[in-house]
């Protein structure tokens, strides 16, 4: 049955009235709850212990609770903790540790009981598999290490449908993890990003999109651009992978501010492709310098380039570089102006579009979790997370600054009914952090993908026939 997962929303700050909480301490998580559950309609035992993270409604679940409700279902899974990791193992029976299903106020009244303190990454992993959703740790009623993860998170993770309805969590363990769109949009899904774009590449179709003919800025994104014309000297012939280019003064200095990434030294030699792996890996900004100034003489003479390649692809006026990695640029002036690269949802989809269309390679880099660069002696690590939470996906580039926001532009390579590959390609501009970024665009690349294959999603309402007439139902429609 196809029901909504109505916490996709919860994660996105909507005011919905379920369970009573209780207020926390300003320092700690300000509200915990007690969440009763139902797994493919039945009542479970005991409950599931959930903290709303800094707003209400922003419900990070614990882990064993969770696999204690779901022990022997369609999705049961069990966890094992080792080394500060929690392993996730599905399809296998939970193995009780104590402690699950036991009531949060009980153990410590208004305050979170658990002690878990700040967020973190890389403390979860899936059947060996790590992956890279923001946690909480701590110690359940009985000493038990427990994890508190994002609810939004642990029914992509595990393929499952959930919604809230009345007081309680829903679980369809028969369902797969479903996203109703135009459900979403009306309960300001994309409401905490400047905008945003989800479409089949292969044929061109958008899907869904927020805001998409408005320019922002759009930080180390900008990247594909650089790329780009970095392959088109390739494709010519005026440079090749293994070429080595000479670190110019420039790019030592960037490399040794705050915004450096891999430290070079003015004179040494790299070759283009651990250069290229640099700027598309760990983002480097002295990487994207370095071969810019390579191919063009100038920074400035190489965003030149950048900003007649746009007018040459098509892309609206709103386009404009400045630079040729997405740093902030201030202006040498008494009131010093910053700007910023910027392009819209729509302009970035084009962009990403004829770089697939005719350097498809560029996957070969962006899909590699983690690469070595023999030029600079050293591994660097993909800063996309949504390439470890989602098997299908292949890149392709983050960036961060602080007008920019959080930013991610995604590809995930989906078959249709016919056994043809499609590329779904996700554009997310301005997310207020990066736990926001990576379960956006994963819910829009999974939308895409769900859209490709032709899957129906029957919302909830037209399953019992209609929209509901009752005061109270809709109410809780609307919340």
């Amino acid at each position: 049955m196809g029901k909504i997962f109505k916490s996709l929303v919860a994660l996105l700050a909507c005011a919905a009235a379920l369970l009573p909480v209780f207020a926390s301490r300003a320092d700690d998580h300000k509200i915990i709850e007690d969440l009763p559950v139902y797994v493919d309609d039945a009542l479970q035992n005991g409950v599931v212990k959930t903290l709303h993270y800094s707003y209400a409604y922003n419900r990070y679940v614990s882990l064993r609770d969770m696999a204690y409700a779901m022990n022997g279902s369609g999705r049961q899974f069990n966890v094992t903790y080792a080394d500060q990791t929690f392993d996730v193992h599905t399809a296998e029976a939970y193995v009780s540790r104590g402690g699950e299903g036991e009531r949060f106020t009980a153990a410590g009244g208004a305050e979170d009981p658990y002690k878990t303190g700040g967020m973190k990454n890389n403390l979860l992993s899936r059947n060996g598999e790590m992956l890279k959703y923001s946690c909480f740790t701590g110690k359940n009623g009985s000493g038990v290490q427990d994890l508190f993860v994002s609810i939004t998170d642990l029914a992509m993770l595990l393929d499952t449908n959930m919604w809230f309805e009345g007081d309680a969590l829903h679980i369809d363990s028969g369902s797969p993890f479903t996203v109703d769109m135009d459900r979403l949009n009306a309960e300001g899904f994309f409401s905490e990003v400047d905008g945003a774009l989800v479409g089949d590449v292969t044929t061109g179709e958008v899907f869904a999109s927020y805001r998409e003919d408005l320019p922002v800025a759009i930080a180390s994104t900008t990247k594909l651009m650089s790329y780009l014309l970095f392959m088109d000297e390739i494709s010519s012939g005026k440079l090749n992978m293994d070429e080595e280019v000479t670190i110019p003064p420039e790019a030592e200095a960037l490399s040794k501010t705050g915004d450096g990434v891999i430290a070079m030294t003015a004179g040494e030699k790299a070759t283009v492709r651990d250069l290229l792996t640099g700027a598309l890996l760990p983002s480097s900004n002295e990487s994207v310098l370095t071969l810019a100034m390579h191919i063009a003489g100038t920074e400035e003479a190489f965003v030149e380039r950048m900003n007649a390649k746009a007018t040459e692809l098509g892309l609206s006026e709103g386009c404009r570089f400045y630079n040729c990695h997405g740093l902030p640029v201030f202006t040498d002036t008494l009131a010093a102006t910053k700007m910023q690269n910027t392009m819209s949802a729509k302009d970035m989809f084009l962009l990403v579009s004829h770089i697939l269309g005719v350097y498809p390679q560029i996957t070969e880099i962006t899909s590699m979790k983690s690469a070595r660069l023999e030029s600079f002696s050293r591994e660097v690590k993909n800063t996309n997370p949504v390439l470890y939470n989602l098997p299908e996906c292949v890149g392709l580039k983050t960036g961060t600054t602080y007008m920019a926001g959080a930013c991610l532009v995604s590809a995930a390579e989906v078959y249709d009914a016919s056994g043809v590959k499609h590329t779904v390609v996700a554009v997310e501009f301005g997310a207020e952090d990066s736990t926001i970024r990576c379960t956006l665009s994963e819910i829009l690349l999974r939308y895409g993908m769900q859209k490709v294959r032709g899957e129906e999603v029957v919302t909830k309402q037209e399953e019992t026939g209609g929209l509901p007439t009752d005061a109270e139902g809709l109410i809780r429609l609307i919340l």
